[in-house]
């Protein structure tokens, strides 16, 4: 993420676990682009077709040169995997994932799922 939106608007998103919408993340670089959404499934459609049309081989490789200029390392990959299982085991991991296993109960996850940086907020509040 910090490749794509820079340091601080990463830093400002990861920490606040806010939640941000359509547009924001359009202007952002996180999306390729927002749509109504009663214009989505057709441009999934057409480009869908489209892409379908063209060459395997050369879908293929126009995708891995794409991702050699863009992707990062394996090995930063591999450290941020790493150290977000090493999260999992923070002192402030356990309470704060028993709350958020009530909300799921309370609120259901569809909500959740719609509103998660909303309800991460709401954890600290929480008894």
């Amino acid at each position: 993420m910090p490749r794509q939106i820079g340091r601080d608007r990463a830093l400002e998103v990861i920490l606040s676990s806010a939640d941000y919408d359509a547009e924001t993340a359009e202007h952002w670089g996180w999306v390729t682009r927002a749509l109504p959404d009663h214009e989505l499934d057709k441009f999934v459609h057409d480009l869908a077709s489209r892409l379908a049309s063209f060459d395997k081989t050369a879908l293929s490789a126009a995708k891995a040169q794409i991702n050699r200029a863009t992707l990062p390392p394996e090995a930063d990959l591999d450290t941020a995997f790493g150290e977000f299982v090493n999260s999992l085991s923070f002192p402030g991991f356990s309470p704060c994932s028993v709350k958020l296993g009530k909300m799921l109960t309370d609120v259901g996850l569809h909500d959740i799922d719609k509103r998660l940086g909303h309800y991460l907020g709401l954890l600290s509040k929480l008894p």
